[in-house]
């Protein structure tokens, strides 16, 4: 009987390997899954960010060409574009 319960004492690698490939796939799915959500949290945040450093972007067709935010494709009306 000792020969027995000693040969049941720890997890072989075996275990191991199956208990990571378990956990990488939930992190995976969870991963994919969240992505599109924090895509769109992330440029919201960006954008406001980028507004309060800039300031308020100038409206198309208010007669400047303002390369911050206006180029020739975004506004042809001010940048000579069209």
């Amino acid at each position: 009987m000792r020969k027995f319960s000693l040969g049941c004492k720890a997890q072989t690698a075996v275990e191991y390997m199956l208990l990571l490939g378990v956990i990488v796939a939930v992190v995976l799915v969870s991963f994919k899954m969240s992505l599109p959500r924090m895509r769109v949290s992330a440029n919201a945040y960006f954008n406001r960010t980028a507004i309060g450093i800039m300031g308020t972007p100038n409206p198309c067709g208010d007669g400047v060409c303002n390369p911050n935010f206006e180029d020739s494709t975004k506004c042809c009306v001010d940048c000579g574009g069209c």
